[in-house]
């Protein structure tokens, strides 16, 4: 038998993703009330379009001013065709150029900021609370680091993470509540879209 390939795999995950998401919205109240704008359901509409994992950079990056950003402010990148929305990936600023933030292949870790000028679109959030509690949020992030990545991972519990839930859950410990509606997954676009947010600076094509 011939051995899968690397996009078979990825397709069989995704199918297993899907099926597990269908079961979630079924089950509960909330999703099935609300199931185009849940997580799940977004990921739904966009894998049936076709739109796996993290879409494709068309290379042309932004110019996202990085000399606005303070500790604990939440940073925000995207590229055409993701499986999740406009935007695919999120972290906390840490202060010094530094991220924190989760990957596949590294877990939870720091990251330099300048990275995201390489994504087609950017933005720059600042949670409506004082510098102190967003400051806090970036420690207790950063404390977590080495931690392990997995991209489904649920907002429940801190043996997994994935960006989204990092950033969810250091705003938490502080009191700050950035995902109202309670989903069991939290993408970047609903951290773009929280009441509890405003927008700093973007460049590139925002939603």
């Amino acid at each position: 038998m011939r051995p899968l390939s690397l996009t078979a795999m990825h397709r069989a995950l995704v199918g297993l993703v899907l099926l597990l998401a269908a079961a979630i919205v079924s089950s509960t109240p909330v999703l099935r009330h609300d199931v185009c704008s849940s997580a799940a359901g977004v990921y739904l509409s966009h894998a049936v379009r076709g739109q796996f994992g993290t879409g494709r950079a068309t290379g042309g990056g932004n110019a996202l001013d990085l000399s606005l950003l303070q500790p604990g402010d939440i940073m925000l990148g995207g590229k055409p065709g993701g499986a999740y929305g406009h935007f695919t990936h999120a972290g906390i600023y840490l202060g010094d150029g530094q991220m924190m933030e989760g990957y596949v292949d590294c877990g939870l870790s720091r990251q330099p900021a300048s990275h995201y000028l390489g994504y087609d679109y950017a933005c720059i959030l600042r949670v409506r609370t004082s510098p102190q509690v967003r400051a806090r949020a970036a420690r207790w992030a950063q404390a977590r680091e080495y931690q392990a990545f997995y991209p489904a991972a649920f907002k429940a519990g801190e043996r997994y993470w994935n960006c989204t839930k990092l950033v969810w859950a250091a705003f938490r410990q502080q009191g700050v509540e950035l995902d109202p509606r309670g989903d069991l997954w939290l993408t970047p676009d609903q951290l773009y879209h929280s009441p509890r947010v405003r927008v700093v600076a973007s460049a590139g094509v925002m939603p």
